[in-house]
C-alpha cells in the first residue's frame, strides 16, 4: 500500500524545509493563482513568482515534470517566471470546458444606460446566447432541462444601441491552459535520467484517449450525467 504525507502550510516555507530535508518528488501537479485580481482576492494579484518556481525546482529530481494550469490572459507571466527558474518548456495541454460564465458587458445596453433610455422587453428569453420562445410560461426546445437560468430579451432603445446590439466586451471562458515543463536532466542522455531516476519521460501510451467514435456515443448516452441533443 503507498503511503502519502500531506504537509500543511505556506507553500514557500514548505518547499524550504522539503529542500533543507533532502526530500525530492517526481513530479508537480498544481493549479496556482492566475493574477486575475479574481474577486478582489490579494491571492490572486499575480501568478507564482521565479522564486516559488526555484524552489519547485529545488524539490523535483532531474527531469521531473511539472504541470501548472493558468489563465488564458496571464498564462504568459507564469511561463516566463518558469523558464526564468531554469524549467525548460516542453509543450501545453489544454483543458476544455462549456460551463464558463462569459463576464461581459453588453455594448448595446451600455450605450442605452448612458443614454438614459429604457429598453422594452421582447417577450424572448435566452440562455447562453441562445433565444428562445417564451410563451405562457413554458419554453421550448431545450428549455425544458430544469435549473437553468432565463433573461429576457430586450430590445435597443436608441439607434446608437441598435448598431452595437450583440456586442460585447469579453468571450465565454471555456479553457485553460496548462503548462508541461520539465526539470533538466543531470545525465548525458533520457534514457540514463530515467534509469537513475525513474523520471524524465513521460507514459504517452498510458494518457491515449479511446476511439473518438466511442467518446462521442459516451457524451450522446448522457455521460457524465449530461443531457445532450441527438445529433446525427
Amino acid at each position: 500500500m503507498a503511503t502519502y504525507i500531506l504537509h500543511h502550510g505556506n507553500n514557500i516555507e514548505v518547499l524550504k524545509q522539503m529542500i533543507q530535508d533532502g526530500v525530492q518528488v517526481d513530479s508537480v501537479v498544481t493549479d496556482p493563482p492566475y493574477g486575475l485580481k479574481l474577486m478582489g482576492n490579494k491571492w490572486d494579484y499575480d501568478v507564482p513568482s521565479v522564486e516559488f518556481w526555484t524552489l519547485v525546482l529545488g524539490v523535483l529530481k532531474p527531469g521531473g515534470h511539472v504541470l501548472s494550469f493558468g489563465g488564458t490572459r496571464t498564462y504568459h507571466r507564469m511561463v516566463v517566471n518558469l523558464e526564468d527558474a531554469g524549467f525548460e518548456i516542453r509543450d501545453q495541454i489544454v483543458w476544455l470546458y462549456g460551463s464558463g460564465f462569459p463576464k461581459s458587458m453588453d455594448v448595446s445596453k451600455a450605450i442605452d444606460k448612458a443614454a438614459g433610455a429604457e429598453r422594452k422587453d421582447t417577450g424572448e428569453v435566452k440562455r447562453g446566447g441562445d433565444r428562445q420562445a417564451r410563451l405562457d410560461g413554458d419554453f421550448v426546445g431545450s428549455a425544458c432541462v430544469e435549473g437553468l437560468k432565463w433573461k429576457a430579451v430586450t430590445m435597443p432603445a436608441t439607434p446608437e444601441a441598435a448598431e452595437w446590439e450583440g456586442w460585447g466586451t469579453a468571450l465565454k471562458p471555456a479553457m485553460e491552459p496548462v503548462v508541461l515543463a520539465r526539470k533538466p536532466l543531470s545525465e548525458d542522455t533520457v534514457a540514463a535520467n530515467v534509469l537513475k531516476y525513474r523520471t524524465g519521460g513521460i507514459n504517452v501510451d498510458g494518457c491515449r484517449a479511446g476511439p473518438v467514435c466511442r467518446i462521442w456515443n459516451h457524451w450522446r448516452s448522457g455521460g457524465a450525467g449530461r443531457l445532450l441533443p441527438n445529433h446525427d
